[in-house]
């Protein structure tokens, strides 16, 4: 895949991931601001909540660094985007890149405090498990994908190896005299 193409493309999908991530925060904001819930699912809920964590509430207090965590994570993949000749790998780390965007971008423009300090929206609450929000199952889905591709390649890769190994069968014997 040529490199304006691939480029194109992956930010064709960041943007789509970033603005599906803000305009539901935006929504979740207007309609769960005055502290109502919506019941979706007997342990789903759409709850407003605000993260200064990592993804699904976890590490909360540590917003600054994990702000530099992330923008370090974003430049990471911006990398690989751009050095990636397949387009499916592209496309996933576009996914992924999306969500970390969405998140950081809350980081910078919700901050009362600093830069860094802004909370995430989080608002999709499964009751036994976290709070998230949309740019956190971009990270998350892209991520488990990801690593899926990666072992079924792998595999295909070591079954071709092992099958050009593999002395082929149908060659004719050698004559014994």
């Amino acid at each position: 895949m040529a490199l304006g193409r691939r480029l194109r493309d992956a930010a064709f999908i960041v943007v789509v991931c970033v603005a599906l991530d803000q305009l539901t925060k935006e929504w979740a904001l207007n309609r769960l601001g005055d502290g109502s819930t919506i019941d979706v699912l007997p342990t789903l809920e759409f709850d407003l909540a605000f993260n200064s964590g990592f993804s699904f509430s976890t590490g909360s207090g540590n917003g600054n660094l994990v702000g530099l965590l992330v923008i370090g994570l974003c430049g990471f993949i911006a990398f690989q985007i751009w050095h990636e000749t397949r387009p499916g790998r592209v496309w996933l780390y576009a996914v992924i890149l999306g969500g970390a965007l969405g998140n950081l971008l809350d980081r910078i423009f919700r901050a009362d405090d600093g830069i860094l300090s802004g909370e995430v929206v989080d608002f999709i609450d499964v009751t036994w498990y976290a709070v998230f929000n949309v740019a956190d199952m971009f990270v998350v889905v892209g991520c488990v994908v990801f690593v899926i591709v990666e072992v079924v390649h792998s595999r295909r890769l070591m079954k071709a190896e092992a099958a050009a190994d593999t002395p082929d069968d149908t060659a004719e014997e050698p004559a014994v005299s």
